[in-house]
C-alpha cells in the first residue's frame, strides 16, 4: 500500500510590518508616504489616521508592509549633524530654504536667531537645524549622454502639479518623472527647478491683457510664489487666536506673515487688511493665486471675520478656527464679500 504524501503545511500569512518612522520637523502625511514609498491610504490605514490628523516631531508612525524607512531616519542611523552651514544663493528666501532643508520655518529661525522679518542676502550663512538636510545643487545631465539635450529648466509655479506640468512641456509624465528622479507622489513647491526631458519645450506665459508672451518667472510671479511657499510651509500648524507664528497662526496672522516675506506690511486684523491692495471683481473675474479672499461672519452680515490666501481660482490656504490647523481647502461659494490683490500681474 502506497502511503499518501503528507499535505503541505498552509503558508503563514506575511507578518505585518513592525518598522516605525519617526516624524521629523517639517514632515506632513503626503510627504511621509512618498518617503516610505507607500500609498497615502496605506499609511493612514496602518496608523488609524485621516488626512487631517495632526502629527508632530518625534511621533512614531507604523510603516505599512512593503514600505522602506529612509536611511536617514532608520533606527540607529545618525541624524544629520547640527551645525552644517548653508550659504544663501540669489533668489533664496527663508520659507523656501526651510522647505528645501526639510524643516519647519520656526526651526530654521530659532537655529539662526532670526525672525520672519529678518533680511537675508546672497552669501549669508545659515546653520542647518538638527534633523534638516543640506540642500543639494540640481544635477546636470552628463555630456554626451541620452539626456544631454535636456538642458531646459522649468520653474514650478504656484498651483502646479506634476501631471499638469508634463502637458505644458509637451512631454510624457513618465519622462518628466524619470529625468527628475521623482514619483507621482513626490512633493514639489513653487520655485523648485525641474529638468525638461529631451524634446520638451518651455511654455510661454501671456502677460495679462496683452498678447505678448513673457518668459516664465516674472518678478510679480516670483513674489507670489514666495508668499504661497511661506503659507504652504505652515500647513498643519495649529490655529491660535491672535497668533502670528512661528508655530501657530490665526487667519490674519498667517496672511500678514506671508506677505511680510515680500516686504508688504499688513495689520493683524482681517477687517483692516481688506483696505489694502486693489479690489477684484470676483463675480466677473477669476481669482488669482496670491489674492486675499475675505468672508463675512454669516450670509448678509457684511462683517468680515476671516481671510485666506488663494492658491488658484477655487482653492486657498487658511487658518480656519480653534481646534483646526492651517490647511488647503475650497474657497466657499457663499460668504465671500471681498477679494483684494496686493501684487499686480501675479
Amino acid at each position: 500500500m502506497i502511503a499518501e504524501p503528507a499535505a503541505a503545511a498552509p503558508r503563514a500569512p506575511a507578518a505585518p510590518s513592525t518598522s516605525t518612522y519617526t516624524v521629523q520637523s517639517g514632515d506632513y502625511l503626503l510627504g511621509i508616504a512618498a518617503k516610505l514609498k507607500v500609498r497615502v491610504a496605506d499609511l493612514l490605514a496602518a496608523n488609524k489616521m485621516t488626512l487631517t490628523s495632526l502629527i508632530y516631531p518625534g511621533m512614531k508612525l507604523l510603516v505599512p508592509a512593503g514600505g522602506v524607512v529612509p536611511a536617514a531616519t532608520a533606527p540607529g542611523a545618525a541624524a544629520p549633524a547640527a551645525g552644517s552651514v548653508y550659504t544663501v544663493k540669489s533668489g533664496d528666501y527663508l520659507g523656501g530654504i526651510a522647505s528645501r532643508m526639510g524643516v519647519k520655518l520656526s526651526a530654521l529661525l530659532t537655529a539662526n536667531n532670526l525672525t520672519t522679518s529678518s533680511v537675508i542676502h546672497p552669501g549669508t550663512q545659515l546653520v542647518v537645524p538638527a534633523g534638516g538636510t543640506m540642500p543639494t545643487a540640481p544635477t546636470t545631465p552628463a555630456a554626451g549622454g541620452a539626456a544631454a539635450t535636456a538642458q531646459l529648466v522649468y520653474v514650478v509655479k504656484s498651483g502646479d502639479f506634476l501631471t499638469g506640468i508634463a502637458p505644458k512641456l509637451g512631454v510624457k509624465v513618465a519622462d518628466l518623472l524619470a529625468v527628475n528622479r521623482l514619483t507621482l507622489s513626490s512633493f514639489i513647491f513653487p520655485g523648485m527647478k525641474l529638468q525638461v526631458p529631451a524634446g520638451g519645450k518651455l511654455p510661454a506665459v501671456a502677460t495679462p491683457n496683452s498678447g505678448v508672451a513673457t518668459t516664465p518667472g516674472s518678478s510679480s510671479n516670483s513674489k507670489i510664489d514666495k508668499v504661497l511657499a511661506f503659507a504652504r510651509a505652515q500647513l498643519g500648524d495649529p490655529y491660535k487666536f491672535f497668533a502670528a507664528g512661528p508655530d501657530a497662526w490665526d487667519c490674519s496672522g498667517l496672511t500678514m506673515a506671508a506677505y511680510a516675506e515680500i516686504g508688504i506690511s499688513l495689520p493683524h486684523f482681517s477687517g483692516a487688511q481688506v483696505s489694502h491692495g486693489t479690489i477684484v471683481d470676483w463675480r466677473n473675474q477669476a481669482i488669482q493665486p496670491g489674492d486675499l479672499v475675505y468672508l463675512e461672519s454669516y450670509v448678509g452680515s457684511g462683517v468680515i471675520n476671516h481671510v485666506g490666501i488663494a492658491i488658484s481660482s477655487t482653492q486657498w490656504i487658511h487658518a480656519p478656527r480653534t481646534g483646526d490647523v492651517v490647511r488647503i481647502g475650497n474657497i466657499p461659494s457663499v460668504r465671500v464679500v471681498a477679494v483684494r490683490r496686493l501684487v499686480q500681474g501675479g
